[in-house]
């Protein structure tokens, strides 16, 4: 008897252990809170992403320039809606910078990905999570989700679902 319980002491440890360890936030990404999401005022994690194109780019790389940080999938049909208003808005303000991440591991392969961007006409920098650490280190759960940072790089919101023409405007302007 005093053999078993042993035994499921050790299985109730081991399996705690597993549990912590399977819910670490990311924290090469600079992610250290609690699980608990990104929220207003929180600095988001830094990245270093491949485009499209093939070029690297930093969350660094835009640092005093409001940001729309957008995640999304060629399969989402929300980011099919919202994807020509973000081109729309891009087109007309120097001001602000799209960047949207395409959660590539969960997508089809990246020749769709670009098909998907010469239908839509995008110019914007579209980033590719690969192995999806961004997506992870942002805890996105659903897309299409986007996030706005301010000049200084704070998230100043997060919006779930997609965003049409008229909220986009309010959400920058209140950056």
């Amino acid at each position: 008897m005093k053999k078993w319980i042993g035994l499921l002491i050790i299985i109730i440890l081991i399996g705690a252990v597993a549990w912590n360890s399977l819910k670490e936030p990311a924290t090469e990404f600079g992610l250290t809170d609690e699980g608990t999401g990104l929220e207003k005022g929180d600095t988001p994690p830094q990245f270093k992403l491949e485009t499209l194109n093939g070029e690297p780019l930093s969350l660094q790389d835009v640092k005093g320039k409001k940001v729309i940080l957008n995640f999304w999938a060629t399969w989402c049909d929300p980011c099919r809606e919202e994807m020509p208003v973000f081109e729309a808005y891009d087109a007309k303000h120097e001001d602000v910078v799209v960047l949207a991440v395409n959660i590539t591991d969960k997508d089809v392969k990246v020749e769709k990905i670009a098909q998907f961007v010469d239908e839509y006409g995008l110019t914007f920098p579209i980033l590719l999570d690969k192995a999806d650490d961004v997506s992870k280190a942002y805890e996105v759960i659903t897309i299409p989700s986007t996030y706005f940072l301010d000049e200084e790089g704070i998230i100043q919101m997060k919006i779930n679902g997609a965003i049409d023409e008229t909220m986009l405007d309010l959400y920058v302007k209140q950056l």
